[in-house]
């Protein structure tokens, strides 16, 4: 019972641990002119303006790096190679989200949550 608890513990520990230290994929999305944004630095993020513009630009970067990267593959609405940040074009009233998987120095990869960006114009 006593070795039952033991490695119990030591398993939480780890799972603790790996979550504690997990890498987050955030989002960063530009409004034109005197326009708003919401959420920058979160994986939810939003803009608007009244520029009547089709899109904006926005961004998809890595927050809480905790070890050496090797490479990142982004997924999803990032069309980047490589690096720890991803810029793209954010079009107005059609959503954007991302992934990566980050592949470490260590031999150990991360697969990240989604980020999720919008912007919404005078259309």
């Amino acid at each position: 019972m006593k070795k039952t608890f033991k490695t119990l513990a030591l398993v939480g520990a780890t799972l603790f641990a790996s979550s504690t230290f997990a890498t987050d994929l955030v989002c960063d999305v530009y409004a034109k002119g005197n326009g708003n944004s919401f959420g920058n630095g979160t994986q939810n993020c939003n803009a608007f303006d009244f520029s009547f513009g089709n899109s904006t630009s926005g961004k998809f970067y890595l927050k809480n790096i905790s070890k050496p990267i090797n490479k990142v593959i982004w997924s999803g609405g990032a069309k980047c190679n490589g690096g720890t940040s991803c810029s793209v074009t954010v079009r107005a009233y059609s959503g954007n989200s991302a992934s990566a998987t980050i592949l470490y120095k260590d031999g150990t990869y991360e697969v990240t949550n989604t980020a999720r960006m919008s912007y919404e114009t005078g259309h």
